[in-house]
């Protein structure tokens, strides 16, 4: 899969401020609590939000965690979060690359990135470094698009990977060493436009694997 030229970390400066509207397209309400459903979270439960943007995932895990930290390589996203959820007590915002978080091994319960893996200089790289915070028992969900075609995506937003194979996914969830592997049909499609009038409709998956206990 060849990647993006651009840079991803400028992208996100340039549409922080509009990200919330542009979301609404990608990923919906639905489909994020559907993933969150998925995962059987104790209400004093820590996790990470991988590639958190402005917030949308950290506001459906806050209400049912006890903490949430949330990661995004991009300040100004980050300063958009932090007004999002301002409202919020339990939800901490950190500026990093997914691949490199500071955090120490086994010190989640859950980590979920959503539509962050596209973005990722390493994919697998990027799950191995999530997969190595979680606790024994520990879940990651990624959610992300199914490879396709629709090239104008790498220039336009900075996606540096047109979705994946699910097969891949599995191989890396694999390579993790996480065990109980799930890659399924989220629930919903993403919905970008690519400024023509035309509204696509790419599949998405989600992708659920254990740290062994």
């Amino acid at each position: 899969m060849k990647q993006a030229n651009r840079n991803s970390k400028e992208y996100f400066a340039e549409v922080a401020g509009r990200w919330d509207d542009l979301r609404t397209g990608y990923f919906t309400e639905e489909m994020r609590d559907d993933a969150i459903r998925r995962v059987q979270l104790s209400p004093l439960a820590v996790v990470a939000d991988v590639g958190t943007g402005t917030g949308f995932v950290a506001r459906g895990l806050a209400s049912r965690v006890g903490r949430v930290m949330g990661f995004h390589e991009s300040p100004e996203m980050l300063a958009v979060a932090r007004k999002n959820l301002s409202d919020l007590h339990n939800v901490e915002l950190i500026e990093a690359p997914g691949n490199t978080l500071p955090l120490p091994d086994a010190s989640l319960d859950a980590v979920f990135a959503n539509m962050y893996l596209h973005h990722a200089p390493d994919p697998a790289v990027a799950i191995a470094e999530m997969a190595r915070t979680l606790k024994p028992g520990g879940t990651l969900v990624v959610m992300d698009a199914d490879e396709h075609d629709q090239t104008w995506m790498r220039e336009a937003m900075a996606d540096r990977w047109l979705g994946f194979k699910r097969n891949d996914i599995r191989a890396w969830f694999d390579a993790a060493c996480l065990t109980d592997v799930v890659v399924d049909c989220a629930k919903g499609t993403c919905c970008p436009r690519p400024g023509d009038g035309e509204t696509l409709a790419l599949s998405v998956f989600v992708a659920l694997g254990t740290r062994p206990r």
